[in-house]
């Protein structure tokens, strides 16, 4: 479960109920349901500063290329 990028507050919650037994089932499967929509979206977070981090590498091929020279500096 710790590969499943669980914190140690979750696992150790996790591994409380899973010594409860069964009747536990529904709860266990809503902490996993909590903790993948967190894992989401912080994928999407990582996905949006990619993005960025393309954009400003790509400008500065442009500029370097110098195919931007709006962005060069004066001597």
């Amino acid at each position: 479960m710790r590969n499943a990028g669980l914190s140690i507050e979750v696992l150790t919650k996790y591994v409380e109920l899973f010594n409860k037994g069964k009747s536990t089932l529904k709860e266990r499967k809503e902490l996993l349901i909590g903790q993948r929509e967190k894992l989401i979206e912080k994928q999407e977070d990582i996905k949006k500063t990619l993005e960025r981090l393309d954009y400003k590498i790509e400008l500065y091929d442009d500029i370097i290329s110098g195919k931007r020279k709006d962005f060069m500096e004066e001597p």
